[in-house]
């Protein structure tokens, strides 16, 4: 399970824990910087992550990888460079690239979040108790890559991804919509879901077909079956 921007594995994904605890074996990663990893975040910080959660398959097993928005970059990014170490993947909140007209929507939130400690002191007090004193960090880094060096994916790349995936991006946003309907273009063999009165995080917003998706997609995925 490979979280979002400045979450972590049990803060993002703790209602599919709860219901996917007993049947399957969770591997829960705190991406570098967050939470409880070892590794601290890098300016580099899109390939260390790519390097650091390959060498944490490679140290627990191949299986399948559940990402959410900067956990599914890293997901769909390893599907294509390691198929051999992904039984599948599952991405939510995900897009290939930024579209044009969100880039000053992204460089506004950059601003904002560069200066949390002055616009939401909350917020600002929940990363210090979820990520210790490296969470400042840890948010200049990331939002930087993800700001203004976004993962993107082109599509020769997409084209070329060979473990099943499942697409799965709430209904509220339009771009987020328009995503799922690119990646389907591109690659016709990934399963696409949509789900209703969800946003960017739709696992959080809506868990229940959130994890009903996933477990039918798991299900196909063991016995064979092209999803």
């Amino acid at each position: 399970m490979l979280h979002g921007f400045m979450g972590t594995a049990k803060t993002h994904f703790s209602s599919q824990i709860s219901h996917f605890e007993d049947s399957h074996e969770l591997i829960l990663l705190d991406l570098p910087g967050h939470g409880q990893s070892p590794v601290t975040a890098s300016e580099n910080y899109f390939e260390n992550a790519v390097e650091f959660v390959i060498s944490q398959i490679k140290k627990y097993g191949d299986g399948f990888i559940l990402g959410l928005s900067l956990g599914a970059s890293l997901a769909i990014h390893i599907a294509l460079r390691e198929a051999e170490l992904v039984k599948g993947i599952i991405v939510t909140g995900y897009s290939p690239f930024i579209p044009e007209d969100l880039k000053q929507v992204m460089e506004n939130q950059y601003e904002y979040f560069l200066n949390i400690e002055e616009n939401d002191k909350n917020i600002a007090t929940h990363f210090n108790n979820l990520h210790g004193d490296k969470w400042l960090d840890t948010l200049k880094k990331v939002l930087h890559t993800m700001t203004f060096n976004y993962p993107t994916m082109s599509m020769e790349d997409i084209k070329k991804i060979k473990p099943p995936v499942l697409m799965i991006n709430g209904s509220i946003e339009l771009h987020e919509v328009e995503a799922a309907i690119y990646l389907k273009k591109q690659n016709n063999e990934f399963e696409i879901g949509l789900i209703p009165f969800a946003g960017h995080t739709a696992n959080i917003d809506q868990p229940e077909i959130y994890n009903r998706m996933v477990s039918s997609f798991l299900e196909k995925a063991r016995i064979g079956i092209t999803p």
